[in-house]
């Protein structure tokens, strides 16, 4: 047998094997629930994760655009120097209800240091344009704060962008 021969072998060697190896794990996964003998189904329950649950209030009172967008954020603020860790988020479209809107983020516990400095903020859209937001810190979870928080926005304030005058050509070729 010659040298390259040998390498070829254990290369078809080693990737069958691994094919074998692949195939007999690819039906080990999620238990099927087998019927109880009464004929029903019964199925684990979810493993419930925590979550951050609460209320999104506006200050005025003034209705909403039918399609506007209400986003919750929590996230990590910890480090002072660097933009805050998003760790959940939910958009929910308003479809025509107004505030208060309620909320869950529910969140990984693994991801929550216990010395972390983390925030809850919200803000409303409409087509992109940013309407109402928090201006205030709600910190939760740590620090004794619990995973409740009831968030009260306020309107953005507009600010005008000035345009250049509108120029004009007029017959003697001048600008005006």
């Amino acid at each position: 047998m010659k040298p390259w021969q040998s390498i070829k072998f254990w290369q078809i060697a080693g990737g069958a094997a691994l094919v074998v190896s692949l195939a007999g794990c690819a039906h080990k996964g999620a238990d099927v629930p087998v019927p109880a003998p009464g004929g029903t189904t019964t199925a684990a329950a979810p493993i419930a994760q925590p979550a951050v649950q609460g209320t999104v209030n506006i200050r005025e009172r003034i209705a909403l655009p039918p399609d506007a967008v209400v986003t919750v954020t929590l996230s990590d603020a910890s480090l002072a120097d660097a933009p805050t860790r998003v760790i959940a988020q939910k958009a929910i479209r308003t479809e025509g209800k107004q505030a208060p809107f309620s909320f869950a983020l529910p969140f990984n516990p693994a991801e929550i240091q216990p010395n972390a400095r983390i925030i809850v903020s919200a803000a409303i859209t409409h087509n992109g344009q940013l309407l109402f937001i928090t201006d205030t810190i709600q910190e939760v979870i740590n620090n004794g704060n619990g995973t409740q928080a009831n968030l009260l926005l306020i309107p953005v304030t507009s600010v005008a962008i000035e345009t250049a005058p509108t120029a004009t050509m007029t017959g003697t070729g001048t600008i005006q």
